[in-house]
């Protein structure tokens, strides 16, 4: 029901079980609540037209995700904060990118990031540089796709060698070098989710990481109904790439971690899935 304060009801957080629930309250069109929500939440809450719900890790830590419309946001997060649901507990909260200082204004964060999450249904064409894509093995390859990353992209969440990749697939030089690869995730959905996307600055502009990507995307959709992926907001070569081969950024998001009100915090995994 609510409380009433000036003669005006006041609107009750409603609480929400599933995504079931999620994806009917944020409606048709949006893939994020559809594809990268598990099945049951830790937590979910909704108020107005904005949402959040809890979700673990590949490692069990817990993150929140919120997002809608500004007003509404900030009256669902009050409550949470004040019922310590938003708090130095969590990994990382994740809220759209426009409305970061909603958060940030009333409570501590760090460790702050920009990075746009993306889905597609549509098989992107071939390319002629398919025809250099081979399969990668997790194990087999760690070293040397650990290496590919330390070198040129650290921030890389491939995790090779890890069991996180259920499939890898890249491209070797001529002296048998893996020079580009991308390997497959599964979001806490069950979704496929694109990670690992590296192309070694010597082979850069040869089409390795559209023919990589897209190898892996056609593959999935074959048998499966849309395929994601993460990417930092400033990295502007993959985005119109992305965008280029049919993936829509569905959610622009700002992830952080929450700031105990001494300013101490926990460590913090990446937000980027």
């Amino acid at each position: 029901q609510g409380r009433v304060m000036d003669g005006i009801r006041e609107e009750a957080v409603r609480t929400i079980a599933t995504r079931a629930e999620l994806s009917a309250i944020a409606g048709p069109h949006d893939r994020f609540a559809r594809y990268a929500v598990p099945a049951h939440l830790d937590g979910g809450w909704v108020l107005g037209g904005a949402v959040a719900f809890v979700r673990r890790s590949h490692s069990g830590r817990r993150n929140l995700a919120t997002w809608g419309p500004r007003e509404d946001l900030g009256r669902l997060l009050d409550p949470l904060i004040a019922d310590g649901v938003l708090a130095v507990t969590l990994d990382h909260v994740s809220v759209e990118q426009q409305h970061a200082d909603v958060l940030t204004e009333r409570i501590g964060t760090a460790d702050g990031s920009a990075w746009d999450w993306m889905a597609t249904v549509v098989p992107p064409p071939p390319t002629d540089a398919e025809a250099r894509v081979v399969p990668l093995d997790d194990l087999a390859d760690a070293a040397e796709l650990q290496d590919l990353a330390d070198r040129e992209n650290p921030l890389s969440e491939g995790y090779p060698g890890t069991g996180r990749s259920e499939r890898w697939v890249g491209v070797r030089d001529d002296r048998g070098r893996i020079v580009a690869c991308a390997a497959v995730h599964r979001l806490s959905s069950g979704a496929a989710h694109l990670s690992g996307i590296i192309v070694a600055s010597s082979h850069r502009g040869q089409g390795l990481g559209r023919a990589t990507t897209a190898v892996l995307t056609r593959d999935l959709l074959r048998t499966e109904p849309v395929v994601t992926l993460g990417m930092y907001a400033d990295n502007v070569v993959a985005r119109s790439l992305y965008h280029s081969m049919g993936y829509v950024t569905d959610k622009a998001w700002w992830s952080c971690s929450v700031l105990a009100p001494d300013g101490s915090g926990a460590g913090r995994e990446s937000a980027c899935t």
